[in-house]
């Protein structure tokens, strides 16, 4: 038996067809198929540009690391074959007085040039974004350091830090100032290594922040200046809460950057001395996995630097959570 409501629908429907209303438009009996195979062409042609990337990735990523957490449960020196020694390898390298120090000095770098790679970044990237004299300079030099590879940057700053002729001797003659010998100062050595550093990784930091400040809006800062605030005044509670997010990134970046950078640049420039004074962590596994032949010991201590990143990326990131929640 047929209800109202549903004999009420069939005469719209009918009034509809009767007075040349709306109407379902069919498929068209082509379109279904064309369109799978424009859509199974574009795949290909996708899986082909991704494939040699996801192939090399495979194999000099996800095959050494897997090959290094393997290796660290066995004994191995390149030419007998690898005999497992379960968590011996852990327990020899958390027992190395060498190893230790390598993770001080490691700190040491990042504490000397984490904050300072962000703040000098960060102003750095404020002139650079306002309209004063003299900014087109400041935007070709900071490019510098970008078309310098490590290798060149650290014989050019060893030249800069030789105690007769280097250029900061120099200057700290002009005042009076007897310079130490940077690199063969063990006080000195590590902070020298650090300013190097520093000066190689502004470049990123000067364009991430840019990017961050193209997003605030013209608008807010013209209102702040014709409310009277000062320069400090809007850098302060417009401009830096407004990057906060960036700020995280950079961070992020720039721990990863210092645990890694000290590698190449103390290898070239002080071979990690003197006394292993700039010997950080990843130079330290690079002498005892190819210098010592101590394969199983440099993927234990490879394993223990990545936790120490998952840490403190898992850090910033908790942090990050923190913000974004009180905001």
């Amino acid at each position: 038996m047929r209800t109202k409501s549903a004999e009420a629908k069939t005469g719209r429907e009918g009034r509809a067809a009767d007075t040349g209303g709306p109407r379902p438009r069919s498929a068209d009996p082509g379109r279904g198929p064309a369109r799978r195979r424009f859509i199974s062409r574009d795949g290909t042609a996708a899986a082909v540009m991704i494939a040699p990337n996801a192939i090399m990735y495979l194999l000099f990523v996800i095959i050494p690391a897997l090959a290094g957490v393997a290796l660290s449960f066995y004994e191995w020196n390149l030419f007998d074959d690898p005999v497992f020694v379960g968590l011996a390898n852990y327990q020899d390298v958390l027992t190395d007085d060498d190893a230790w120090a390598a993770m001080v000095n490691t700190i040491e770098f990042m504490v000397l040039g984490v904050l300072p790679t962000v703040l000098v970044g960060f102003v750095l990237a404020v002139l650079v974004n306002t309209r004063m004299r003299g900014v087109g300079t400041v935007r070709v030099l900071y490019f510098v350091p970008l078309v310098v590879s490590t290798a060149v940057a650290s014989v050019l700053w060893s030249w800069l830090y030789q105690p007769q002729s280097g250029i900061f001797n120099y200057l700290l003659s002009l005042v009076g100032i007897d310079g130490p010998a940077w690199l063969a100062n063990t006080s000195w050595a590590l902070p020298a290594l650090t300013l190097m550093i520093i000066w190689m990784s502004l470049p990123l930091v000067i364009i991430l922040y840019l990017a961050a400040l193209q997003r605030i809006p013209d608008e807010i800062m013209e209102a702040a200046k014709i409310d009277g605030a000062g320069a400090w005044r809007r850098v302060w509670q417009i401009i830096w809460p407004n990057v906060s997010a960036m700020t995280l990134l950079v961070l992020a970046l720039q721990v990863l950057n210092f645990l890694s950078a000290p590698f190449e640049t103390a290898l070239i420039m002080t071979q990690g001395g003197p006394i292993d004074s700039t010997t950080a962590l990843s130079l330290y596994i690079y002498r005892v996995a190819f210098e010592q032949g101590e394969i199983g010991a440099g993927s234990a201590l490879s394993m223990i630097q990545f936790l120490l990143i998952v840490l403190l990326a898992g850090g910033l990131r908790l942090i990050h959570r923190v913000r974004v929640r009180g905001a």
